[in-house]
């Protein structure tokens, strides 16, 4: 799999950002429309093995900016998010690594689970 970021919801400049960021380090960037937001993610992600599915998505989907991480190695990982910071492309707060768990799942799905997480996080944290 080559090295992949999906991004969900950012706004051009935003985009136009990362992209710069990430074009030293070679990382594919694919922005996901809401239309493709019923495919598997391993298969946004460009992984030859996962097929697309023929449901069409229905629904109103979700506006939070959203980054997905494909096929980074941890060295790579952190050159991305100096690279981001570098970039001045500022916080974004639901992240996440394509993982054998999450493979399968369609983008909602995914958002649901990280946006969980993150709110678990945050609960934690003014707990502290």
């Amino acid at each position: 799999m080559k090295e992949t970021v999906l991004l969900y919801n950012f706004s051009d400049e935003r985009l136009a950002k990362i992209q710069r960021a990430l074009l030293p380090l070679k990382i594919r960037i694919k922005a996901v429309s809401i239309n493709e937001y019923s495919q598997p993610l391993g298969y946004l992600a460009g992984i030859k093995d996962i097929e697309p599915t023929d449901e069409k998505f229905s629904g109103d989907g979700f506006t939070d900016e959203l980054m997905l991480i494909c096929g980074l190695n941890n060295t790579k990982l952190e050159a991305l998010l100096r690279s981001l910071y570098k970039y001045g492309v500022g916080r974004i707060d639901l992240k996440a690594m394509l993982t054998p768990t999450n493979i399968s799942w369609n983008s909602t799905q995914l958002y649901k689970a990280v946006k969980a997480d993150h709110e678990e996080m945050n609960r934690n944290k003014a707990a502290n």
